[in-house]
């Protein structure tokens, strides 16, 4: 006989507790940030470069982390043998855990679930920032960011892309290179559409939020996108009609430091209230965009320490969290990271790239550390009873 929904809840609280006292009984040293409004306890590092052999050498990154029918853990995850997007092969691999012990994964496969497609300028450079979306109605359907060629100089090239799988999440296949056509010029993503998150609310109805680029400004030595969080529906998960206006804007010059993006968010609604974690990039305290100055990536590419000056300036990114009652209008908590900076950790810098999944009576939040997750995947809780 096949357990009832209330005896699958039981056990899920059941497993939730007992991960909890191991971590408390094996982890003591673990970190609790009584600085921010949630309560979020880090972990340690879960996946390292180099997880997946030469193939992640350089980068795992943008965690999508679902739970399986069998109870177990699955991450799809941007992985690199090149430090920047545009040196070296980009491409989507998974991994699976027992969440009684999330630090040791294992490949699903040792092959891409996705990778570079030569033939054109989109994807050529590959791809990163998985979103899988299971369902039981229908295949799997895959949202990723592309990487190619067809943006002009200094421009980041994403495009955000759909795969779908109809074999549970093992092998996908492309359905619609650009699933999130370019918003028309001066709207808040004609320069770039990227990662995104979907909420499935019911048979034909999908929510999404995603990275909406709009412009690129120069600040000196280098050019910053200004982006945004924006917003779209669907009936079916394949064609979406946007939102008019950003679910969250980026700041800009109204704040000090300057606020250029807000990107990369991840919603979960609980008990009919959406809660979104988010990514915050803030310049050095004091920047304004300014007239054009030495040629940018060209720069990067030849002399590494004029890029570590520049980005050492800046504040980078972290993590904030936003709510809603109706998905639209979302209250902000500005200003809050959710997590301090970890000195001498994985994540001294920068924390970006959130995927927060619900485990019963906890949140789990796997997230990137510095340099877009040159130093790894973390691995954060928090009792579902202190979100606020």
């Amino acid at each position: 006989m096949s357990p009832t929904r209330s005896e699958r809840r039981c056990a899920t609280a059941l497993l939730a507790l007992l991960v909890c006292i191991a971590w408390e009984v094996a982890r003591p040293a673990a970190q609790a940030e009584h600085q921010s409004p949630q309560h979020w306890i880090k972990r340690g590092v879960i996946l390292s470069p180099g997880f997946a052999g030469p193939q992640s050498s350089k980068l795992v990154s943008s965690p999508s982390v679902i739970r399986l029918s069998n109870g177990r853990l699955r991450m799809y995850f941007w992985a690199a043998d090149g430090v920047r997007p545009w040196h070296g092969t980009h491409v989507i691999l998974a991994a699976e855990a027992d969440p009684a012990n999330p630090f040791v994964w294992h490949l699903v496969s040792d092959q891409p679930m996705l990778g570079p497609d030569p033939s054109g300028n989109v994807r050529n450079r590959g791809v990163g920032f998985p979103f899988v979306l299971p369902r039981k109605d229908g295949p799997w359907l895959m949202y990723y960011g592309t990487w190619g060629t067809w943006a002009q100089t200094e421009a980041l090239s994403n495009r955000t892309g759909l795969a779908a799988s109809d074999d549970g999440g093992l092998t996908w296949r492309v359905v619609r290179e650009t699933v999130l056509p370019l918003g028309a010029p001066g709207s808040y993503d004609a320069g770039l559409t990227g990662s995104v998150d979907v909420l499935r609310e019911s048979a034909g109805r999908y929510l999404m939020w995603y990275t909406a680029g709009e412009r690129y400004v120069r600040f000196g030595a280098r050019n910053r996108g200004i982006v945004h969080v924006g917003a779209a529906q669907s009936s079916d998960g394949i064609n979406w009609t946007k939102a008019l206006s950003p679910a969250i804007a980026a700041r800009l010059e109204s704040v000090d430091p300057y606020e250029a993006v807000v990107s990369k968010p991840y919603v979960l609604k609980i008990n009919g209230v959406y809660h979104m974690w988010f990514c915050v990039y803030a310049m050095a305290p004091g920047a304004k965009p300014s007239a054009a100055g030495p040629e940018y990536r060209g720069e990067q590419d030849q002399d590494r320490s004029k890029w570590e000056r520049i980005t050492q300036a800046e504040r980078g990114y972290h993590i904030e969290y936003a709510r809603s009652v109706d998905g639209v209008n979302w209250q902000r908590q500005a200003d809050q990271p959710v997590m301090s900076l970890t000195p001498g950790g994985f994540d001294s810098r920068n924390q970006s790239y959130p995927a927060v999944i619900d485990m019963g009576s906890q949140l789990w939040m796997f997230y990137v550390g510095d340099e877009f997750g040159s130093t790894g995947i973390g691995l954060a809780t928090l009792d579902k009873s202190e979100l606020h």
